[in-house]
């Protein structure tokens, strides 16, 4: 790490902050399916915000987001971290098609499972069929269902070849397909790589990594959302990867416009430091027997 970053003492910590509230998941997670939908949105949001305020991670959005209430949507976006699911859901919960080998993640896989992920072998044909005819259902019954279709993660530098095969439930239900470009970026608009979580690195090794960097932001562009209904799924993600590409492409020269123009420039809605534990404990309490 460069001579920027936290001393020791500071980023142990955080990381006790993070145990701390990966506790306080598990806890949660028990009674988490039973909550009703509004509650489970509500709970997935909080936790998640307050798990990347621990971790020094704010929130900058741009472009309109999609709407609830207009019937299920499919989210795709590029793949850079472990922590675009929270960083989405922190902003738009949503329950994500993961690869399955996130399942067997310590703590993390098991929380994943009880927040309702839907987890998908790659390899086998059959297996993506399956999903595919369950995720159609939930996206019928207006759900909102997050994919990473590039299938494994980059720097978020650019992006890569999406895969069609998980965007075909989109076609069959006939809903929003939302393309959102993902990048983590320092307080000047310059790439952070600190999440990057590529190459052989350990879950471990990632989130000591994201522990020592002083502070960066998760840069979230919702771009113009796609009509999936009676279209082709190859071409449709070949334009929602050519949309989240031209972002990529642009956004530096952005950033370094919007920099030199000074912070009240950003279009942003940074995530608050203020504990969220009360919100998450309220509905919990309500749902217990008197």
């Amino acid at each position: 790490m460069d001579k920027h970053s936290p001393d020791m003492l500071v980023s142990v910590f955080r990381g006790s902050r993070l145990a701390l509230h990966l506790f306080y998941g598990m806890l949660l997670a028990v009674i988490y399916p039973h909550l009703n939908q509004t509650r489970q949105r509500r709970a997935m949001k909080n936790w998640s915000r307050q798990l990347l305020t621990i971790l020094n991670i704010g929130i900058q959005i741009e472009g309109q987001q999609p709407t609830r209430g207009e019937g299920g949507c499919l989210i795709v976006a590029n793949h850079v971290s472990w922590l675009d699911i929270f960083v989405l859901n922190a902003i738009q919960p949503a329950r994500f098609i993961a690869k399955s080998e996130v399942r067997g993640w310590p703590l993390i896989g098991w929380l994943c499972r009880r927040s309702g992920a839907i987890f998908i072998e790659r390899a086998m044909r059959q297996d993506a069929s399956l999903i595919n005819q369950r995720v159609s259902l939930l996206l019928g019954q207006g759900a909102c269902i997050g994919l990473f279709p590039e299938g494994t993660t980059t720097d978020g530098k650019q992006v890569g070849y999406f895969h069609s095969a998980l965007i075909q439930p989109a076609i069959d239900a006939g809903i929003r397909l939302c393309p959102i470009a993902l990048r983590y970026q320092d307080k000047n608009g310059e790439l952070e790589i600190a999440a990057a979580f590529v190459g052989d690195m350990t879950l471990a090794q990632s989130i000591w990594q994201i522990l020592r960097c002083p502070h960066h932001n998760a840069l979230l562009v919702f771009t113009p959302v796609l009509m999936a209904d009676n279209a082709n799924r190859r071409v449709l993600a070949r334009s929602a990867q050519e949309a989240i590409a031209q972002v990529l492409q642009t956004i530096g020269t952005t950033r370094k416009t919007v920099a030199q123009q000074g912070a009240s420039a950003f279009p942003q809605t940074l995530l608050s430091s203020q504990s969220s534990y009360a919100l998450l404990i309220n509905p919990v309490l309500n749902r217990l027997p008197k």
